[in-house]
């Protein structure tokens, strides 16, 4: 669980976490755990991502129940001997680091902002202005929607 954080440079650390998760799971597929399905090569997610649940609940530490979902569904995932496999390819040009954030609305319950994503988090070049509405409950912070979903394989929509 994260602490709900309430200053600007504290939420844009919780960005840069939440944006990094899911590249962080996927990473970590070891190189050398290599399998084929269907024509498609899958490397082996490591003991710590080697469930839906596991997955899902690191994925939780940041996002609510849908967006996890969506983002768990988009490491296109094979099991095999009750281990997770992620396919194996080039997500492309993603901008997911923080550069600054702009707090538009703020409540008791809810924080709407706006961040502007760029590739290397020094260049303004291929950046994107990315809105997000985070839900505040106790002193916990949890992402529920973000938009250009369908412009993120991250975050696409799974059928």
């Amino acid at each position: 669980m994260v602490r709900a954080t309430q200053t600007d440079s504290e939420l844009k650390a919780f960005i840069a976490a939440a944006e990094r998760v899911w590249f962080d799971v996927y990473d970590s597929a070891d190189d050398n755990r290599v399998i084929t399905v269907g024509g498609a090569e899958y490397k082996r997610l490591p003991l710590k991502y080697s469930t839906r649940a596991k997955v899902i609940a690191t994925f939780r530490k940041y996002w609510g129940i849908a967006m996890s979902g969506r983002m768990f569904c988009n490491l296109q995932t094979v099991s095999r001997n009750n281990r997770l496999y992620v396919i194996v390819g080039d997500t492309g040009i993603i901008p997911f680091i923080p550069l600054r954030i702009r707090v538009t609305g703020r409540n008791a319950t809810r924080i709407r902002l706006t961040a502007v994503l760029s590739v290397d988090g020094i260049e303004e070049e291929d950046s994107e202005s990315v809105r997000y509405l985070i839900a505040k409950s106790g002193t916990t912070l949890r992402i529920l929607n973000r938009d250009k979903k369908n412009t993120d394989p991250r975050y696409q929509t799974c059928g």
